[in-house]
């Protein structure tokens, strides 16, 4: 692999893993809260209970939600839409919880992933976080804010996501599950996902993972470049038309400085 693709592929690492640090460090902050003597919210330990199947998300465009997004590359931005009153069973500010998300292995239960700092655990071999735009793991998220406990935690908007992260960790080829999920505690207890396939070939640069709906052929991968244009092709095509107008000012203008004879009157 060329050198320039491995050090974007650290640099990108490095960010996600400060990441890590930032959330380890939070959490570091709150027990120390705990240990001197402030008042912290207590919250009795349950019983492990089964996790939730709620239903499916669906990938969509970010700016227009009711855009599905069924294929794409690395690069691609998405969000997930989830059904319909879909709630985590309580809040991040009264009740403890958080809102995950995940990309694991079709072969994996969704409902029995514990989250870490950085996403499900143990990190790696298929197993991730979704990441932001910016690089930063979406987990750990907090539901909006109920006047009270005991109510259902409403999911805040997802913000645009991609797998350049995951794609500059060389995640394998094959079929994915990626979801949401509501934890306690950094358990699972409800959660919303969907199958994907990824084809990331061994030894090529980070940029050439594709991704597709599980059922969708291979070839939908192809016209990804059709599925609109990219800010190269538009600066292009804006670059060419401004070329090609000042090309005709400039023949018009020598047209217009040329001298101009006028006919004698006849005498």
């Amino acid at each position: 692999m060329a050198a320039t693709t491995g050090a974007s592929r650290g640099a990108v690492r490095r960010r996600w893993r400060a990441a890590a640090v930032v959330i380890a460090s939070a959490s570091i902050a709150m027990s120390a809260t705990a240990a001197s003597g402030a008042p912290v919210a207590r919250v009795a330990p349950v019983a492990p209970v089964d996790a939730v199947d709620a239903g499916a998300v669906v990938l969509v465009n970010p700016t227009k939600p009711s855009a599905d997004i069924t294929h794409g590359g690395a690069g691609t931005q998405f969000s997930l839409r989830l059904p319909d009153g879909a709630v985590c069973p309580g809040d991040s500010a009264n009740d403890q919880w958080r809102v995950q998300s995940f990309i694991i292995p079709a072969g994996d239960d969704p409902a029995r992933i514990d989250y870490g700092a950085i996403g499900p655990e143990p990190v790696g071999n298929g197993r991730y976080a979704l990441f932001e735009v910016d690089t930063t793991p979406y987990v750990h998220q907090l539901t909006l804010r109920n006047p009270e406990a005991g109510h259902p935690g409403v999911i805040a908007v997802i913000p645009s996501l991609s797998f350049e992260v995951v794609a500059g960790e060389h995640i394998p080829s094959g079929n994915y599950r990626i979801g949401l999920a509501c934890t306690y505690f950094g358990a699972t207890r409800t959660y919303w996902d969907t199958d994907i396939i990824i084809t990331d070939p061994p030894g090529s640069k980070a940029d050439a993972l594709k991704w597709r709906l599980a059922g969708l052929p291979e070839s939908v991968n192809e016209s990804d470049a059709s599925s609109g244009p990219s800010l190269g092709l538009g600066v292009g095509v804006a670059a060419g038309g401004a070329c090609a107008l000042a090309i005709a000012y400039a023949g018009w203008r020598r047209r217009g400085r040329r001298p101009i004879t006028l006919s004698k009157e006849p005498s």
